[in-house]
């Protein structure tokens, strides 16, 4: 889980993954140079079920890939689900990625939009995020414009998915929502340090997946997570240019990853 500060949205979130179904899982808190009141944060939660360990790294600046790189590093999973700190997960989330977990596969997740109101009401205690599972709520709240896309989080009978996900337009990739084999990371060097600053980091990397021969998938009314409305981060001008280069030098195992080039 990559994370930057905000600590009342982290606090949302670590709720979620308190209240999973499958709680056969570890988290680590890829904190992109955060101060004290995230390790606070975290040192509360560890007292809880949760196992989680913190990995860190000095605040210069929009480095992702890079401290998610050492997060994989720290990993001794076989899969590894990728979210961040304003996402909050649906009771069913780690559930649904074990069930889609493949070595052949990256898996792509859902996302429902929480504009501002709802996400203000749920950060001043005015609702509980419990409130979101509930489908029929949900649709209530999009009638008031108040949430975006809360179809894609019914959890529709598994029967009638085949039928639902032959209708659907492909699922968004969002980097807050993918999931692979730990070995297929590996592979590939995990994210590419050179994206410095918001983008193209999970694009690349997921190109890069897809080279040695990995497809995606997912479905509707799984994988879900409630995305808590915020000030947008301001995008690298110069990172689509980056990727384009680097598909064009058709690098799979990047230079600048998990482990460096000597």
């Amino acid at each position: 889980m990559s994370a930057y500060n905000n600590v009342r949205d982290l606090e949302l979130v670590l709720d979620g993954y308190l209240n999973q179904l499958d709680n056969d899982f570890s988290l680590c808190i890829a904190d992109d140079g955060s101060t004290h009141e995230v390790t606070d944060l975290i040192q509360k939660y560890s007292q809880t079920n949760l196992t989680i360990r913190h990995i860190w790294h000095e605040d210069l600046g929009f480095r992702r890939a890079a401290i998610l790189n050492k997060a994989i590093k720290s990993s001794t999973a076989d899969h590894i689900i990728f979210t961040d700190s304003d996402c909050i997960p649906s009771p069913h989330f780690v559930a649904d990625h074990r069930k889609f977990a493949s070595t052949e596969h990256y898996t792509v997740g859902i996302r429902v939009y929480l504009k501002p109101y709802l996400s203000n009401c749920f950060r001043n205690g005015s609702l509980t995020p419990s409130r979101l599972f509930n489908g029929f709520w949900l649709l209530s709240q999009s009638l008031k414009e108040r949430v975006s896309k809360p179809e894609q989080a019914l959890r529709y009978p598994g029967f009638i998915l085949p039928i639902i996900n032959r209708l659907k337009p492909d699922l968004t990739i969002f980097g807050s929502n993918i999931a692979m084999s730990l070995d297929s990371l590996l592979k590939v060097n995990g994210l590419d340090e050179d994206f410095e600053g918001w983008g193209y980091e999970d694009t690349d990397l997921l190109w890069r997946l897809e080279q040695i021969g990995l497809t995606s998938q997912g479905s509707l009314g799984r994988c879900c997570q409630y995305h808590l409305d915020h000030k947008e981060n301001a995008p690298n001008p110069h990172a689509f240019n980056l990727f384009k280069q680097k598909q064009e030098d058709g690098k799979i195992y990047c230079d600048n990853g998990i482990n460096k080039k000597a």
